[in-house]
């Protein structure tokens, strides 16, 4: 995965300062229908909530180009986090930071022992779909938690627990890996952003959705980044991609990006 940079353009040079990638997933294929060979996020420095998933809460290798979480148990969960480095930490909260994570929402929960075992149309009505989420914590600062929705026309909707936002509005977006229509994926990459100096992350998403202030869900406890089904309290199934925190260049950084720039430009006007 390539760094980001934020460059300084003048004249014919530029300079430029590297965001750094402070957690990410990917997983190493096209987010398409029929995709198979993701890769398992314990192979990437994840670890997985519980070491023994049940055949309705666990993690695997979809056929929709990604790495797909059910829990359609209503009584467990099944998720992956990544402690935040305290740097990492000091960066995200000194200058911001940006979290970009491509996720489909499904609508079907696959047993892990197969079928006839195990499809269940859990998601049709929205009810059912209420847990999968991105996570974001920073101790003593601030916890966001994305749960992904549907409603009964199988739009996409997410959620920060406070507010609801409409991803897709009108048809029928959910993904479906087996049964009538499979393989299906409506891939919807999301993007949160932190700004220090309001104190407050905004959302936005692939499709052109601008949705504003995403609220808190409090001022976390631990440094960590979670996806999955993160509440035992609730079902859900969802087919991960990528996921991408990157921390926000010290903002002094650019300054004097800007000033060797502008010197060398005098330089080269002297000469």
């Amino acid at each position: 995965m390539k760094t980001p940079s934020i460059c300084v353009l003048l004249s014919a040079s530029a300079l430029c300062a590297h965001a750094a990638i402070v957690s990410s997933y990917s997983a190493g294929v096209d987010p398409t229908a029929g995709t198979t060979g993701a890769a398992d996020p314990l192979s990437q420095g994840w670890a997985a909530s519980t070491g023994s998933p049940g055949s309705f809460n666990y993690g695997a290798d979809s056929t929709n180009g990604g790495w797909r979480i059910t829990d359609g148990t209503a009584g467990g969960a099944f998720f992956y986090q990544q402690s935040l480095s305290g740097s990492a930490v000091t960066e995200m909260t000194s200058f911001g930071w940006t979290a970009t994570w491509t996720t489909a929402v499904n609508r079907d929960a696959v047993s892990s022992s197969g079928v006839p075992n195990g499809v269940n149309d859990y998601y049709n009505a929205g009810s059912n779909q209420n847990n999968n989420a991105f996570w974001l914590e920073v101790a003593g600062n601030y916890l966001y938690v994305l749960s992904f929705q549907s409603d009964a026309d199988g739009d996409i909707l997410i959620s920060d627990g406070t507010n609801t936002f409409d991803i897709t509005s009108g048809v029928d977006s959910l993904s479906d890996e087996l049964g009538t229509g499979a393989p299906s994926v409506t891939y919807v990459t999301f993007t949160l952003s932190y700004d220090v100096g309001g104190g407050q992350a905004s959302l936005s998403d692939s499709l052109g959705g601008n949705h504003g202030v995403v609220a808190t869900s409090g001022s976390g406890s631990t440094n960590r980044i979670v996806f999955g089904a993160t509440s035992s309290g609730g079902q859900g199934s969802t087919t991960w991609n990528s996921i991408s925190v990157e921390s926000i260049p010290e903002p002094s950084s650019l300054a004097l990006l800007g000033a060797a720039g502008l010197l060398g430009l005098t330089r080269r006007r002297r000469k």
